[in-house]
């Protein structure tokens, strides 16, 4: 591997992703279902790594920096025979089958007349084995996982949907406060416009006003000229 892949491989950012598992059981076969979507066959490595111990691996680039990588490993029950396991990938499911073992039972040969029947010795009464409770247990386990997974998905789409009708109420009231603005603003243009009109009227009606008592005092001071010549005639005359 040469230096740059050790750098370029060192800068990659890993993206943990643990697949859902279930077992199927039959009388001679046991069949392991992960589930894997988006991943290719060749993408992924099955193996035996540790005595009775299998591991599902691989890893597939994301984008530019971002790599989604999978492991999983699974205890191998010890009647199942992992030297003729096999796996078969298809449309994001990986079947990995393990054949059971089958013994065979020892016939012991019938006695003869001449020799003497051994006295029967008593059997010690065995210890039930919890070997095949815990891992009847640990195979039981995977289903919780896939419960655990459909319930993660679910909460993760409910706060999606919440977070989207958030996102929508804050447009609606951004929209909303943004035509109430624009309102009000053209509220203040048309009052400012009021104003200026009443001012230019009120001006013209001061305008008026003024010509009025102009007219007013021209027609005093004419009454007042002609009173005064109309009076100094008679005066004359007398």
């Amino acid at each position: 591997m040469s230096l740059d892949q050790k750098t370029r491989e060192a800068d990659r950012i890993y993206d943990e992703f643990e697949p859902a598992f279930d077992c199927h059981y039959d009388g001679t076969i046991d069949t392991m279902i992960f589930i894997i979507p988006g991943f290719k066959k060749e993408q992924l490595r099955v193996q035996i790594t540790k005595p009775r111990m299998l591991r599902v691996s691989g890893e597939r680039q994301m984008n530019e920096k971002t790599w989604r990588r999978v492991c999983k490993e699974i205890f191998i029950p010890p009647y199942s025979d992992a030297s003729k396991m096999s796996a078969k990938f298809e449309a994001g499911v990986l079947y990995v089958k393990l054949p059971r073992l089958i013994k065979q039972q020892k016939i012991a040969p019938a006695p003869t007349q001449q020799e003497p029947q051994k006295p029967q010795q008593q059997t010690i009464p065995q210890k039930p084995n919890t070997d095949h409770a815990s891992d009847q247990k640990k195979q039981q386990e995977p289903k919780k996982d896939i419960e655990e997974v459909t319930r993660k998905n679910e909460k993760d789409k409910e706060e999606e949907s919440s977070r989207d009708g958030e996102n929508k109420k804050i447009e609606k009231r951004s929209v909303t406060m943004e035509m109430v603005s624009r309102q009000r603003q053209e509220y203040v243009n048309a009052l400012c416009r009021l104003v200026d009109e009443v001012k230019r009227q009120k001006k013209l009606v001061n305008v008026l006003l003024l010509v009025f008592l102009i007219l007013m005092f021209g027609i005093y001071v004419k009454n007042v000229i002609n009173s005064f010549f109309s009076g100094g005639h008679k005066h004359q005359e007398l």
